[in-house]
């Protein structure tokens, strides 16, 4: 009898048994809201570094090896990230995956409506992705953070020597690698805090029917996230209704999600996709409207040389700084999420006060 007891015991305290959900992101953003649903009850494993962007990313042996591992894989959708598209349909991961862009509820808009009224796409009817979901809520998807820090996951297991990487052959899984079309719905949704909410409904949802016993523990992580999102909310509101009328220039089209929300006065933007570089008449033009639009600031990013940015403003009086939209100093842990929106808040107002 104490064998056989002795036998279950060893049994129950297995790898295999303790082991945690694994939920692999495609960047930063979708890594800060698992993360605040997850907490230490399940590992996430994000594939696109903190240091990249998906707009120009190619994804890795070791990528590959992340996805087929996945108890589940978020992303935001092929419109952002067109090389995950084939890797999930190939490993079987498709319908188990949570895809941002196709979940019911989201507040989705097109490139061309970014700073204009219009109607939000509530629940997004007719958005194109009735191949891969037809009905989302039953694949809500879960990531898994065997790296609890976590940040960028710039470490050996996951990331091969990239120049390993480089020359590799991608034209398998990476069809359209020139970057992703500016043109119909905007992907970057991560930036509206109401989307953020729902994805970690979505997340909540897939991690309780996963991990039935933690169920609670997600929805209690879900309820503080919601409640201390909407109170962030508000604080980020207050602060940025103080520079919302002070026009600026982006370095690209990628903020409207928090530009509509808080009201703030995009005048335009160096490149419509930063994979492309402005000719010299896109230079010319955005001269004249720094000019005539009084721009107090423009905005470079992190993930892309600063040189644009200071060509296009050399013997200008006007202010620079960097605009982060994909948090990639952020510490992943519950609260990344808020403190993401805090820096990108704190990075407009420093360079608009």
């Amino acid at each position: 009898m104490n064998k056989l007891l002795l036998t279950l015991g060893v049994t129950a305290l297995s790898p295999l048994a303790l082991a945690k959900p694994v939920i692999v992101t495609s960047i930063k953003p979708v890594s800060m809201v698992v993360a605040a649903i997850t907490g230490d009850r399940a590992d996430i494993e994000q594939i696109v570094s903190n240091s990249a962007s998906p707009h120009d990313f190619a994804l890795r042996p070791s990528d590959l090896r992340k996805i087929a591992n996945a108890d589940t894989v978020v992303w935001v959708g092929e419109s952002l990230e067109r090389f995950l598209e084939k890797p999930l349909e190939n490993a079987g991961k498709e319908d188990s995956s949570i895809e941002w862009l196709a979940l019911n509820g989201m507040n989705l808009h097109n490139f061309a409506e970014g700073h204009e009224d219009h109607d939000e796409h509530e629940d997004h009817e007719g958005h194109d992705h009735d191949k891969h979901h037809d009905d989302h809520d039953e694949h809500e998807g879960h990531d898994h953070d065997k790296h609890e820090d976590h940040e960028g996951h710039d470490h050996d297991k996951h990331h091969d020597d990239h120049d390993e990487h480089e020359g590799h052959d991608h034209d398998e899984h990476h069809e359209g690698h020139e970057g992703h079309d500016h043109s119909g719905v905007d992907p970057h949704v991560w930036l509206s805090p109401e989307n953020a909410k729902v994805l970690a409904q979505a997340v909540t949802k897939r991690l309780s029917e996963i991990d039935a016993k933690n169920a609670a523990y997600y929805q209690t992580n879900l309820a503080n996230f919601e409640q201390g999102l909407t109170a962030k909310d508000a604080q980020i509101r207050a602060a940025l209704n103080k520079v919302n009328t002070v026009p600026y220039i982006v370095f690209h089209d990628g903020y409207s999600y928090f530009e509509r929300h808080y009201g703030l006065q995009h005048a335009g933007e160096i490149t419509v996709s930063p994979e492309r570089k402005p000719g010299a008449k896109k230079v010319a033009e955005l001269r004249h409207e720094i000019e005539e639009n009084h721009v107090q600031c423009v905005f470079s990013e992190p993930q892309f040389s600063p040189a644009i940015v200071k060509a296009l403003l050399d013997g200008s009086s006007v202010n620079t700084a960097p605009l982060d939209p994909l948090g990639g100093d952020i510490k992943l842990d519950s609260n990344a999420y808020y403190r993401f929106l805090d820096s990108l808040s704190g990075q407009f107002l420093s360079c608009l006060g």
